[in-house]
């Protein structure tokens, strides 16, 4: 056989020589002990390990840690409880602001409605002089126009007997002429 450089060439005995090598090291393993943490030859050390980890966690808690979360609670718990005792006193000027606008309100439609009455009785009050001095007026046009028709009618009658004698002289020189030859008197209104 020809070798090539790039070729690679597989010895068919390294390749045996390696799974006799994987399952010998996997018998050493078997004979060697169960699983390290449940060893009964190492109990002690582990258990001392880990009382003195548990210790140092604990030390290093209860010493840095934990004062620092209490105090970040304790901080957290005074705002919150700061919090809730603004938004209480808020929340009661807040009332306290309402109650005393509803007040103002009511006083305010109060104070209207007054206003509004007093409007009225005034506007009333003037409405009802106005009505009476017009009353007034107009009574004392009747009566002058009453006077005036009155004193009309009174010279209309005083008038009357001179027409009707004037109108009886008309129909008697009708029927009856008294003289021919005088002319006659013409009366007003007669064409």
């Amino acid at each position: 056989m020809a070798a090539t450089p790039h070729a690679t060439t597989v010895d068919p005995h390294a390749a045996t020589d390696a799974a006799y090598g994987a399952a010998d090291s996997a018998a050493h393993g078997a004979e060697g002990g169960a699983f390290p943490p449940f060893d009964a030859t190492t109990f002690a050390s582990q258990l001392f390990w880990f009382a003195l980890t548990f210790g140092a966690l604990y030390f290093v808690l209860s010493r840095f840690v934990l004062p620092q979360i209490t105090a970040v609670l304790a901080k957290r718990a005074g705002a919150i409880q700061s919090d809730l005792d603004e938004a209480a006193q808020k929340s009661a000027a807040a009332e306290k602001a309402r109650v005393d606008m509803e007040k103002a309100v009511a006083k305010a439609r109060a104070d209207a409605r007054a206003l509004i009455d007093a409007a009225r009785a005034d506007v009333t009050a003037k409405l009802t002089a106005e009505q009476e001095a017009a009353e007034t007026r107009l009574t004392a046009k009747i009566a002058a126009a009453e006077a005036k028709v009155d004193a009309e009618r009174t010279k209309a009658l005083a008038e009357v007997p001179a027409i009707a004698e004037a109108l009886a002289r008309d129909i008697a020189d009708k029927f009856a002429p008294a003289n021919t030859s005088a002319p006659r008197q013409r009366v007003a209104g007669e064409a």
